[in-house]
């Protein structure tokens, strides 16, 4: 039986250090944490059994890549093992479950979208992953210091952030898209942090950029000045979508590749079975979004049940597509609901808002 977390709103306490910070989270969550790590552990080699000669090896790799990177970052992973009580390893494969398993995942899904009317700025995403996921979703509320502005991550216990937005009022998302090129890189959930921390649209793309990635990623990047797609992959990356300050519509990801030189290196085999069904749905609703309610609604439409936007299709261990929760965001009003679960098919759904005064998030309900 899995612990059920309730979402929790994880309060990092201003002025610790991001190891402090982990280690806080880690002792917090521990028994969660150490099952999650499990499940994942065992998803990944029950697809790679090859893998788990190679474990230790691979995920030393992958972390002193991300501790040279973003030093900071790494320690609050660190402080997050110790906490837990595990080892680096279990953290990594925590962390970067998809890259680990050389991005051959159909199970991880996510539908990213960034509208533009005349007045709003709405960016956000739905989370699509294994079930086992849902139980462990949780906030974490990361407070202003030095480097960077205050910050609230959608993540998972155990997990340094899976989307998140600032006070800047900048937002990323991240959906995975299944590629050929994969080698040993950083742990992209702290390069989700990394990105977080940058001030403005240009800098948010430099760091996606210039990082040493392990596999193929499609990076939603929102600001009030616009919005782009981003398909990274190692050693080659494309603009697939883009709108810029003032200009009005809709641009979206699912999980097939977009880009032209990407789409080259796709490994189809491993596409997720609903990117083009949550595509087409996008496609066909998101222009009659006009506010933040209207966009949460579409992105936990059940339209095309069971392979709708908020998806609920499982067929079998090798392809689920399960929506485990979502957020979305108001980038002008600074105004963000983010939820655990479907509204329409869960008895425990947990949602919690947020509104940015300029400094910090005030939690509203």
């Amino acid at each position: 039986m899995s612990t059920n977390c309730n979402f929790p709103y994880i309060q990092y306490k201003s002025g610790k250090t991001n190891y402090e910070w982990g280690l806080q989270h880690g002792e917090e969550f521990k028994k969660a944490i150490s099952e999650l790590t499990q499940i994942r552990r065992e998803l990944m080699l029950a697809k790679n059994p090859k893998l788990s000669k190679k474990l230790d090896e691979l995920a030393f790799k992958q972390f002193e890549i991300s501790k040279t990177y973003a030093p900071h970052i790494a320690s609050e992973i660190e402080g997050i093992a110790h906490g837990a009580g595990l080892t680096l390893t279990d953290l990594v494969i925590l962390n970067n479950y998809t890259d680990f398993r050389d991005i051959i995942l159909p199970d991880e899904g996510c539908s990213t979208i960034h509208i533009q009317t005349p007045s709003k700025v709405l960016s956000g995403q739905t989370w699509d992953m294994h079930r086992s996921a849902k139980n462990y979703m949780s906030i974490i509320h990361i407070p202003a210091n030095n480097n960077h502005s205050a910050q609230l991550v959608l993540t998972l216990v155990g997990c340094v952030g899976l989307m998140g937005v600032s006070t800047d009022n900048n937002l990323i998302g991240v959906n995975n898209i299944n590629t050929t090129n994969a080698k040993a890189g950083l742990i992209w959930p702290l390069l989700v942090r990394k990105t977080l921390e940058q001030k403005n649209l240009a800098n948010m793309r430099q760091t996606l950029l210039s990082a040493p990635v392990t596999s193929g990623h499609n990076y939603l990047i929102s600001t009030p000045e616009g919005g782009e797609h981003l398909e990274i992959t190692p050693g080659v990356w494309e603009k697939v979508s883009a709108l810029q300050i003032g200009q009005v519509g809709s641009i979206f990801h699912t999980n097939h590749c977009m880009g032209p030189e990407v789409i080259k290196l796709e490994d189809k085999s491993s596409q997720s079975s609903t990117t083009h069904n949550r595509w087409n749905l996008l496609s066909k609703k998101s222009y009659k979004v006009s506010d933040l309610e209207d966009f949460k609604n579409l992105l936990t439409d059940h339209d095309e049940y069971p392979k709708s936007i908020c998806s609920h299709f499982e067929s079998g261990a090798q392809d689920p597509s399960f929506t485990c929760g979502g957020g979305v965001s108001d980038l002008d009003r600074g105004h963000h609901i983010f939820w655990r679960g479907c509204p329409a098919h869960d008895k425990d759904y947990i949602e919690h808002e947020f509104f940015n005064d300029g400094h910090d998030f005030k939690k509203m309900h």
